[in-house]
């Protein structure tokens, strides 16, 4: 059975399937909201010292007429001059940059997203760390990189988060040189690029698999960290690298908090998840208490049009942090199953192309606190 990481099997973790299932609490927190596409991190041609090829207004019509999509990051370097442009709505674009930043100890380097609901808090974080910073403030916004201690990097990483911003290891195994996953952990809440389409056309390459093998590596660890897909792209406009999430309306507070919650997945097809009991649920990147009663429901909906195909090209797989929980394939969409849920650290979904183990989601987990 092919996966992501080539001639890997997985532990089996056998549970059992529960029949005639009780979905309503999946349905009650998915009543409403529409299917949104996206990247997170690209760049574009926003004038200064962004290094995009791309305007925002070719990104406009790329996204409407021919990749599908409902929004993008534009995260261009050093600046926020791209969030003062007169093409950049919020129903499009997140107000977001990519620095890097130099760790004294260890003595390494990131780059690293800063994501926001409101452009506001990006300039605030700014103005916060002057030493970190330099920031100039106005509508060009210039800023610099500066080398720092790791732990200084950390509260910054903090402070996104209490502004209502979301906080992002960029590409991490391409640009950290440290194998230990405690570089690679900015803290609990925060996410990584699994899936990285840059210079690639297909999601399985081997930036994927680097990155996936971390993120397997940092929840064995009980580390808190959500998935998410990206093409990073400075070219041609592409959505090689989208997620797919669930929102009420198509607006960026809406994406930024749904990354905030861990509530999507990397890829091209929807993945919708609650894990409770009569007494309340979660869903995806939420924990809950322990109970012998609760059940695992999912559904796997939302084919994106371009890149996801035939749906019995995939299979559904669900793991546990004990190994494999559910694998079967996957006949036709929307699909659902549910099973009861066990004395287990976290559960998630992944949809896997049978061909060669090319993912097409790779879904956040829901925690158990035990």
């Amino acid at each position: 059975m092919k996966h992501i990481i080539p001639d890997y099997t997985f532990p089996r973790d056998p549970h059992t399937a529960v029949e005639n299932a009780d979905f309503s609490a999946l349905e009650s927190h998915y009543a409403g909201k529409v299917a949104r596409y996206g990247d997170f991190h690209a760049h574009s041609a926003s004038g200064g010292t962004s290094d995009g090829k791309t305007t925002p207004e070719e990104w406009l019509t790329a996204m409407a007429e021919t990749l599908h999509m409902d929004f993008i990051g534009l995260m261009d370097h050093r600046q926020v001059r791209h969030m003062y442009l007169d093409a950049f709505t919020p129903e499009h674009f997140l107000y977001g940059t990519e620095p890097a930043m130099l760790w004294n100890d260890p003595y390494d380097a990131c780059h690293y997203l800063m994501i926001f609901q409101n452009p506001g808090d990006l300039e605030a974080i700014l103005e916060q760390y002057p030493a970190v910073y330099d920031y100039e403030g106005g509508v060009e916004g210039h800023f610099v990189y500066k080398r720092i201690d790791f732990s200084l990097f950390l509260e910054i990483g903090q402070a996104v988060l209490a502004r209502g911003g979301a906080f992002v290891n960029a590409h991490p195994k391409q640009q950290i040189k440290s194998d230990n996953i405690d570089h690679h952990d900015f803290g609990d809440r925060t996410a990584i690029e699994t899936i990285y389409a840059c210079e690639y056309k297909d999601v399985l390459n081997p930036h994927t698999i680097d990155n996936y093998k971390l993120w397997l590596r940092m929840l064995d660890a009980d580390k808190r960290i959500y998935t998410t897909a990206t093409a990073d792209a400075h070219g041609v406009p592409t959505n090689a690298g989208i997620n797919t999430l669930y929102t009420l309306d198509p607006i960026c507070s809406e994406y930024v908090q749904r990354l905030r919650e861990g509530d999507l997945n990397a890829g091209c097809v929807g993945i919708q998840m609650t894990l409770g009991n009569f007494k309340g649920f979660v869903p995806m990147g939420g924990t809950i208490p322990y109970a012998d009663d609760l059940t695992l429901c999912l559904r796997i909906a939302d084919g994106h049009p371009d890149r996801f195909g035939d749906p019995s090209d995939y299979r559904v797989d669900i793991f546990s942090d004990e190994g494999l929980v559910y694998s079967t394939p996957l006949t036709a969409l929307p699909f659902t199953c549910a099973i009861k849920a066990e004395k287990r650290r976290f559960y998630r979904a992944e949809v896997i192309r049978v061909s060669d183990g090319s993912p097409a989601a790779i879904g956040n987990p829901i925690w158990i606190r035990n």
